[in-house]
């Protein structure tokens, strides 16, 4: 359906859609390890930030069987965050979860990360 918005110049509206699931959250986190040095008085005196990932965690309603989902599987996102330091590397499941009720549609949750050195 199409939106129209007003004064949002900018501004992205619903999220791209995804091969065989209705998308209906997507977050994305960019993160680096940390290690601090400290001097003779305790305070930190150096800072590196190392090994930069994104931890993705997706919700969707399932259409059909889901066969890319399993975790250590690649998985292609059409919702990927190209920013925050990272652009390129594979995105890999950790985990799965599949929800249903007798009063709702069958959702699939799932947690993955993306390294960038790794294609």
């Amino acid at each position: 359906m199409a939106v129209t918005t007003i004064g949002t110049t900018g501004t992205t509206w619903g999220l791209t859609a995804e091969t065989g699931m209705i998308v209906q959250t997507v977050s994305c986190k960019s993160v680096r390890e940390k290690a601090e040095v400290k001097d003779n008085q305790g305070e930190v005196a150096a800072v590196a930030y190392y090994n930069a990932t994104q931890q993705y965690s997706l919700k969707a309603v399932l259409r059909g069987t889901v066969t890319n989902a399993a975790p250590g599987l690649a998985l292609t996102l059409a919702n990927k965050n190209d920013g925050n330091g990272i652009t390129t590397g594979g995105i890999y499941v950790d985990d799965v979860s599949l929800d249903g009720s007798n009063v709702a549609f069958q959702e699939i949750t799932i947690a993955a990360t993306r390294y960038p050195a790794i294609a």
